[in-house]
């Protein structure tokens, strides 16, 4: 069962009630191009995207310059001068974040997670 959303609702009334009032029927059609009108739009990115997005940067060049060695989470907090002082999680959720775009591969070794650049 798919979720019923606005915009389906509006196009099921459209299709299945052929009766119903002209200007009724016309402001379900302008609703409609509303919505697409709406989901059309570009978003702009919040601040903290933009700054999760220059940190993914940060670590994948630094990661690129060091390819074929391993680091951990508190490797690359050490060694990456930009994020010293941010928080394991949050660096670990980028990483999964890189990881899901094929950007970075995880591994591990002697029960250590490491994260290098993907080949």
């Amino acid at each position: 069962m798919t979720k019923t959303t606005n915009k389906t609702a509006l196009l099921y009334a459209i299709e299945n009630l052929p009766n119903a009032p002209a200007d009724v029927r016309e402001k379900w059609e302008k609703m409609v191009e509303q919505l697409d009108k709406k989901n059309a739009a570009p978003r702009k990115l919040t601040a903290q995207q933009e700054k999760n997005a220059g940190i993914r940067g940060i670590i994948s060049e630094f990661l690129a310059e060091n390819e074929g060695k391993g680091y951990t989470v508190s490797d690359l907090l050490k060694e990456i001068p930009e994020i010293e002082g941010d928080s394991n999680q949050h660096i670990s959720a980028l990483l999964r974040q890189l990881v899901q775009a094929n950007v970075v591969e995880k591994y591990s070794e002697k029960r250590r997670t490491y994260f290098r650049i993907a080949e």
